[in-house]
């Protein structure tokens, strides 16, 4: 039988999980909780139970759940004590500080494999924190954890700031809903000219500074350019046209003082928003210098700096992966299998990676779709009406999302300048030229 990569890079990645928990260590299963967490001790041997304790979740709980690990590694004279616990949540980061400033190894199962196990150990789901504490334990004893560890070096503030980013933005969007729903009262008849009036184009009129009876009040001509202005002469068009048209029609505007000062109070938060994001953007192109990957900025036409930073500061560095699918996995954009015997069906994405990473992916397919033609050139072909598996329009741009990962992760790794044939899997990558 032959010995294929994927067998191998398996039994690789579980001698390094041994590497990590060795076969006589002693386990120390953690259901964490808010306050309180329980605590199992299972000697990995033979899978017995030695020991349970219930601690507070505060410095001097973790102090004493390491205290008494320890003691019963003496009594029972086993292996090193190792802690295996949930990503609960941030919950599980103080305990694994702790652990590491103690120099003990720590572990994670996810909770999906603990959800699973309740069902197979007894074909119940009864859930109690002791249960779930042993469940983990015996979890991580036969080496079903990950092999996710906190963020260190410049990778440790890179998440947090993408997800600043985004928070940022969902507060820009609750601005632009609270100008949407005051201009039902105020100005209906934009609305009723131009019903989408939810995104880029209402953030280029909050941004102009302009309530709406001054914009209605200023001439055709100054009206678009204001747009494109603001807009950076994008997709204005159409929507300058009716926007303009509305803005003539409007003769007179019920207008309150209130609403007035409500609506300069949106405009100032998405200003605020606005200058925070470009902040956040100029942080995340700064750490992709001091991680080493300078050198990949503006390689692909149509990834932006930003967006090439989020990306892989949302993977935690793609070279502690093994292989290109695991960033694919990570977004959860993987496509699931339905086949059995002579029937094969391909279902949808698992969707059971990182929400943030898998729509900045299709976000990022969206925008090279438009500017780079080795993508314009796949997008078509997928979704060619002659081609036997046709793809609809969102399903290629997940496909071409996978495809972004996969091609960032090679450069990554081997250290090669973008090649559109690599891309397509024609040549082989060569080492980079420092």
């Amino acid at each position: 039988m032959q010995i294929t990569r994927g067998m191998q890079r398996r039994t690789d990645k579980l001698a390094r999980r041994r590497e990590r928990l060795p076969a006589d260590a002693l386990i120390a299963g953690v259901d964490l909780g808010k306050k309180h967490s329980v605590v199992v001790f299972v000697r990995a041997a033979d899978r017995a139970r030695v020991g349970r304790l219930d601690i507070r979740n505060d410095p001097a709980g973790r102090t004493r759940l390491i205290a008494r690990g320890r003691e019963l590694v003496d009594e029972h004279r086993t292996g090193p004590l190792v802690v295996a616990m949930e990503p609960t949540s941030h919950f599980w980061k103080p305990l694994a500080r702790a652990a590491a400033a103690a120099g003990v190894p720590y572990v994670l199962v996810q909770g999906f494999v603990v959800s699973q196990a309740r069902e197979l150990e007894d074909l119940t789901r009864d859930k109690t924190d002791l249960r779930d504490a042993g469940l983990i334990a015996e979890l991580a004893a036969e080496l079903r954890f990950t092999e996710t560890r906190l963020p260190e070096g410049p990778w440790a503030e890179s998440a947090l700031l993408v997800v600043a980013r985004d928070a940022r933005r969902i507060e820009r969007s609750a601005a632009l809903q609270e100008v949407r729903a005051l201009l039902e009262p105020v100005w209906p008849g934009l609305l009723v000219a131009c019903p989408e009036l939810t995104g880029s184009h209402l953030q280029s009129v909050l941004r102009s500074g302009h309530t709406p009876e001054q914009l209605a009040a200023l001439p055709a001509r100054r009206f678009g350019a204001l747009l494109r202005r603001h807009l950076e002469g994008r997709f204005v068009g159409s929507m300058a046209r009716r926007l303009q048209a509305a803005a003539r029609d409007v003769t007179a505007l019920p207008e309150t003082p209130a609403a007035a000062l409500r609506w300069r109070q949106a405009a100032e938060r998405v200003a605020l928003a606005d200058a925070a994001i470009a902040e956040l953007d100029q942080r995340l192109v700064e750490l992709l210098e001091v991680a080493g990957y300078g050198w990949m900025r503006g390689q692909i036409r149509g990834l932006g700096d930003p967006t090439l930073a989020a990306l892989l500061a949302l993977t935690g560095d793609p070279t502690r992966y093994d292989d290109a699918r695991c960033l694919v996995k990570l977004a959860g954009t993987n496509p699931t299998a339905r086949s059995s015997g002579e029937v094969e069906a391909a279902g949808g994405i698992h969707r059971r990676g990182r929400p943030l990473l898998r729509y900045l992916a299709y976000q990022a397919a969206v925008t090279l779709v438009r500017h780079e033609p080795e993508y314009q050139r796949r997008f078509a072909e997928l979704t060619a009406s002659t081609r036997d598996h046709r793809l609809a329009p969102k399903q290629a741009y997940v496909a071409l999302g996978n495809r972004l990962l996969r091609t960032l992760w090679s450069m990554a790794v081997h250290g090669t300048d973008y090649d559109p044939a690599i891309a397509r899997g024609e040549v082989r990558p060569l080492p980079h030229a420092s």
